[in-house]
């Protein structure tokens, strides 16, 4: 691996998305793919998975719940999101793949910052790639979408069935 490598980031949200990294601004717009230095795009894909993923949470809490969030410091919102923001999480993990469409990206960028530990259902990580390259599967096959769809129905399967056999198997 060299200082040059290049890694694609790609931004899936509907907003433009702006970090900076060593001073510097970094911009990816909605729906973007960018080619940036591995060390750089790694950063930036970390700081773009919290934002996603603090925003689904947001997205799903009500307004009054909001609202004393605000006043309350240890309310349960802000404590999931500082939770999401220091843990590794399958909600992270998914939303890393989102943005650099690999699992070997995901692992380098779970590796290289300090996480406090795993929380969560890594199954569900495991069940959202494998339904995802089954895609990438059959759309490079030229496979219909309805045999897309079974094929991502199968491979979810095949995730849930793998974590379901005991470890001595």
């Amino acid at each position: 691996m060299s200082e040059l490598d290049t890694i694609e980031i790609f931004n899936p949200t509907t907003e433009d998305w702006t970090w900076n990294y060593n001073g510097e601004p970094y911009t990816v717009k909605a729906e973007e793919t960018k080619h940036f230095a591995r060390y750089v795009g790694l950063h930036l894909a970390k700081h773009l998975s919290t934002k996603m993923i603090e925003q689904e949470v947001l997205d799903k809490t009500p307004q009054a719940e909001k609202d004393a969030a605000l006043i309350q410091q240890n309310s349960r919102l802000n404590s999931r999101l500082a939770q999401l923001a220091v843990y590794d999480t399958h909600e992270r993990r998914i939303a890393l793949y989102k943005i650099l469409r690999s699992r070997d990206l995901v692992t380098d960028v779970i590796k290289g910052y300090p996480f406090k530990g795993f929380i969560g259902e890594m199954n569900t990580f495991e069940e959202f790639v494998r339904s995802e390259e089954a895609v990438a599967t059959g759309l490079k096959e030229g496979k219909t979408f309805d045999e897309i769809i079974e094929a991502k129905k199968a491979a979810r399967e095949a995730a849930k069935a793998k974590a379901t056999i005991p470890a001595s198997a």
